[in-house]
């Protein structure tokens, strides 16, 4: 478990506390800790596994880095699911609405009955919000507009929180009888400032071998797909991962198809059938001979294009 991840479950739990109306020093040391954890230098799970006390760290009491083990060494929270069994679990989505803090949560929650992003949306077109103190019209406008947006709009993470995901991921992989290169891949490899999943390549004879030791990942919270050399994921901190075996002679191939943005694969095909060749994820062919695909570099000269390294390498 990383900081982040910590640092995120503290967030959740201070929110449902505030959303319930909790003491304001117990919501604040909850976020305050959470804000230090995250900026944290050192691993809090390696401070754990060495014994090494967390009262040290600024703004962490005894009470709280005994919830903090908690949840480093079980993955669970007790306290945060006794809060999530005493609330309905959309509260925590009106958060994501910009104008809504958890007093206007509970108050939209207390006086009109809104749990979810979809009762937030109908209540604001039906004209009920604005009949609350505190809101206006205007208000009401702007939350609808953005309630819609948020709905229609993935979750997305930040880059460095996605890094570790991706690192801690392919290091489990590693392990993995007959894995041989591994790389993330995606939005994640081309730098962009937050992911909205992980794509993760590794290349092996034995899919299968490869995808039950990723069945074993104790980050994994969701399996949502699982095949011989594909499976998708969501892990504990609810980043969506696709992991994909492929031959080792396709694993260039795979790692330019998969990095790049759907309008530069686009565009590259359109160079190799102008040249009259293929190219896709498994390689550049003319006909049915594979003329490259191990390597990006290699893959990129059959189109006549240097190989430039991502900004993340």
């Amino acid at each position: 478990m990383q900081n982040a991840d910590i640092a995120r479950t503290l967030n959740r739990l201070a929110n449902l506390l505030d959303i319930e109306g909790a003491n304001a020093f117990r919501v604040r040391a909850y976020r305050s800790a959470a804000q230090a954890i995250e900026s944290h230098p050192h691993a809090l799970q390696e401070m754990v596994a060495r014994d090494e006390p967390l009262t040290e760290l600024s703004g962490i009491g005894r009470d709280l880095a005994e919830k903090i083990t908690e949840l480093i060494n079980t993955g669970h929270l007790s306290v945060l699911e006794e809060a999530e069994k005493r609330l309905p679990p959309g509260l925590l989505q009106l958060m994501r609405v910009s104008q809504l803090g958890p007093r206007r949560v509970r108050q939209l929650f207390e006086e009109l009955g809104i749990d979810s992003l979809e009762a937030l949306k109908k209540a604001a077109r039906e004209g009920r919000i604005n009949t609350l103190e505190g809101f206006g019209k205007k208000t009401e406008a702007g939350i609808l507009k953005e309630a819609e947006r948020l709905d229609e709009a993935p979750p997305r993470t930040r880059l460095d929180e996605a890094h570790q995901a991706a690192a801690d991921l392919i290091a489990w992989l590693e392990r993995a009888e007959g894995a041989q290169r591994l790389s993330a891949a995606g939005s994640l490899r081309r730098g962009r400032e937050t992911v909205g999943d992980l794509d993760i390549l590794v290349s092996s004879d034995d899919g299968p071998v490869i995808m039950a030791h990723l069945m074993d990942y104790p980050e994994i919270a969701e399996t949502v797909s699982h095949g011989k050399t594909k499976s998708t994921l969501h892990l504990h901190s609810g980043l969506q991962v696709d992991v994909r075996v492929v031959d080792d002679e396709s694993f260039g191939a795979a790692l330019y198809y998969f990095t790049g943005s759907q309008a530069h694969n686009i565009a590259a095909r359109k160079m190799a059938t102008d040249r009259g060749l293929k190219i896709n994820e498994y390689g550049v062919y003319k006909g049915e001979q594979q003329l490259a695909g191990r390597t990006e570099e290699e893959v990129l000269a059959q189109i006549d294009l240097p190989w430039i390294p991502p900004r993340t390498t």
